[in-house]
């Protein structure tokens, strides 16, 4: 699963999550039952005009999110 970030020219940033050619809207929820299932998220997309501190804090979210997961499963096998 992917999210991708879109910014529009009002610089308002919307969400979606992809899975294959699958695009839906995005919910927290819908996101936490993803990674029950696939244990990660893909790197993230980013449509539009993103600073380079916007893009780096996305790539940091998601990074730190599947470090939870991982360590989360890795700790229930021991």
């Amino acid at each position: 699963m992917k999210l991708v970030f879109s910014k529009n020219d009002q610089l308002e940033i919307s969400v979606i999550q992809k899975d294959g050619d699958n695009s839906i809207e995005f919910k927290y929820i819908d996101m936490i039952k993803n990674l029950i299932n696939i244990k990660s998220l893909e790197e993230p997309e980013m449509i539009g005009d993103f600073s380079d501190s916007e893009k780096d804090s996305i790539i940091s979210m998601i990074n730190h999110i599947n470090s939870e997961v991982s360590e989360f499963y890795s700790e229930r096998e021991e």
